[in-house]
């Protein structure tokens, strides 16, 4: 990664560190030099996209001091990337990686919108984008990449990025000319349903819907949006599909405590939304995922002799703080050539000539003359309805017939602080410990509040003050007698447990120690620190 200052020696260096120096050279064709240019040519074009502004000498100076953050965040993570790449199994060579423009561009943009959060400059999202003419549906998938890394990142540059990734899931990767659609186009022209991206684990009760059920005929819709065969869950598409069923799940939930609607009614405005997004792609074209939640929600509730007026809906909706009051006031109603087939745009799947931007007219931002378009309730009256009230009109409480199964909902997790790398010189993390997954084994040294013995915490403790490796320790298993200590001499020794106790016996008084304590204390049991 770019070096950091060791001390006082200085600032961090700009520039790839020896070792990612070292597996450049390794590569079929050396990335050194055409990483370099390309990293150069964006921050240049990022710099001077801001000096243009005449007049604005604080914003100049913000935008320097960006680009430079920028340069070296993107040869830490580029580095961090490259290790994990390596280690896949079969990879034996990742040039092409290194020389894939769009992947490498897309890098530096994240880097740009990491250290943005750092200071005061007028850039919002996805202005950077628009700079450099990607797509929001490549830039997220780089962003997935970047949080499921291992990285020391600011708090607030991955609070920005979980941001921009919701913004990309619930509007920006629908436009007209996404290569999102592309995708689409590839995988029957259909959306995978909930089931189809989703473990069983991750779904409330599977058991309501049957895990192999026949391939089911598009235009019947006597059938459940998951009544059909589930394929593989590992393409992109299938990832982001599954964010989206995520995120929108969510917002459903939250919706409907506010609203005080059902379980049994949320689960079916969850069925119709799903149906929306498989059968009827087109719907999302240039919307919000969030219209298409709303309407859902008044077409359930009425056929079901709910009733909750669309009006209601909105308040609530606008109470939300992810809402947007452009949701409800500036839908697209009607406009371009492939209003009924969402995957017969012509894209390329590369760089664009246009990004939507608040400041520039687009699809998602129009200009005069580019699309008819409404509030959300003339779009539901003249648009969703149309395509819709067939499926709907099955949950009434007099149809007659047979009613759709129920879709699985995404099952909801409580939130906790994800992985968190405390130090770039140690190999040293903190995560939450899941009472009912027990901890994996490890070769390192772990600590669990209120439950590892004390020593253990000295010897990590130990460990930072004196830059051991905690590769060096092995792991003890649970009926050993022993235990293995570093020495002052250097060779490891072995000392026999106290009062002839073996691991597991010594954790289990601790154990029984700590709750008596803690029992007769009345107060929680103080946790020691790391130092």
């Amino acid at each position: 990664m770019a070096t950091k200052p060791q001390g006082n020696l200085g600032k961090p260096r700009f520039g790839p560190s020896d070792s990612l120096i070292a597996v450049f050279k390794q590569c079929s064709r050396d990335p050194t030099e055409a990483i370099k240019t390309r990293l150069s040519r964006m921050l240049h074009t990022f710099l001077q996209h801001h000096r243009s502004d005449a007049g604005h000498e604080k914003t100049k100076e913000l935008a320097a001091k960006c680009c430079c953050e920028a340069g070296i965040w993107y040869y830490r993570i580029l580095e961090i990337l490259v290790n994990q790449e390596r280690k896949r199994p079969g990879v034996r060579d990742i040039s092409g990686n290194l020389e894939n423009d769009l992947i490498q561009c897309c890098l530096v943009v994240c880097c740009l919108e990491i250290t943005k959060t750092s200071t005061p400059l007028p850039c919002d999202f996805p202005l950077v984008l628009h700079i450099f003419k990607l797509a929001p549906y490549h830039f997220w998938k780089v962003i997935e990449l970047v949080l499921r890394a291992e990285l020391d990142l600011p708090h607030n540059g991955v609070r920005h990025l979980r941001e921009v990734e919701e913004k990309i899931l619930e509007s920006l990767a629908w436009t007209r000319d996404s290569p999102l659609w592309q995708e689409i186009r590839a995988n029957g022209g259909v959306l995978p349903t909930c089931q189809q991206v989703m473990s069983p684990e991750q779904l409330e009760d599977p058991k309501k819907t049957d895990l192999h059920p026949p391939t089911v005929d598009l235009t019947d819709q006597q059938r459940s949006p998951s009544d059909v065969n589930r394929p593989q869950r590992s393409s992109s598409l299938h990832l982001f599909v599954r964010k989206v069923y995520s995120l929108m799940a969510k917002r459903l939930r939250e919706l409907c405590t506010t609203l005080v609607i059902s379980e049994a009614l949320r689960l079916k405005i969850w069925t119709c939304f799903e149906y929306s997004l498989v059968h009827c792609t087109d719907l999302m074209m240039e919307r919000h995922l969030d219209q298409l939640l709303m309407c859902p929600i008044y077409i359930m509730a009425k056929i079901t002799m709910a009733e909750i007026p669309f009006k209601h809906i909105m308040k609530c909706y606008k109470s939300q703080p992810h809402a947007s009051k452009s949701v409800c006031k500036n839908v697209r109603l009607s406009g371009g050539e492939t209003e009924n087939s969402p995957t017969g745009n012509n894209s390329d799947g590369g760089h664009r000539d246009s990004i939507p931007t608040p400041n520039t007219p687009s699809s998602h931002y129009p200009g005069a003359c580019q699309e008819e378009r409404g509030n959300l309730i003339y779009f539901y009256n003249q648009v969703y309805t149309t395509k819709m009230q067939q499926f709907a009109q099955q949950f009434a409480l007099n149809s007659g017939g047979d009613t759709p199964p129920l879709s699985p909902y995404p099952r909801q997790w409580n939130s906790s602080p994800r992985r968190r790398r405390l130090s770039s010189s140690y190999p040293i993390f903190i995560s939450p410990l899941n009472p009912v997954t027990p901890p994996s084994r490890t070769t390192g040294l772990s600590y669990i509040f209120n439950s590892s013995p004390s020593e253990r915490l000295h010897e990590i403790n130990s460990m930072i003050k004196t830059g051991r490796s905690p590769t060096r320790c092995r792991e003890i298993s649970l009926d050993e007698e022993e235990e293995e200590e570093e020495g002052e001499d250097g060779p490891s020794a072995k000392r026999l447990c106290l009062d002839g106790q073996s691991f597991f016996q010594r954790r289990l008084r601790n154990v029984v120690d700590d709750r008596t304590h803690r029992r007769n204390q009345h107060s929680p049991v103080t946790k020691s620190n790391l130092h």
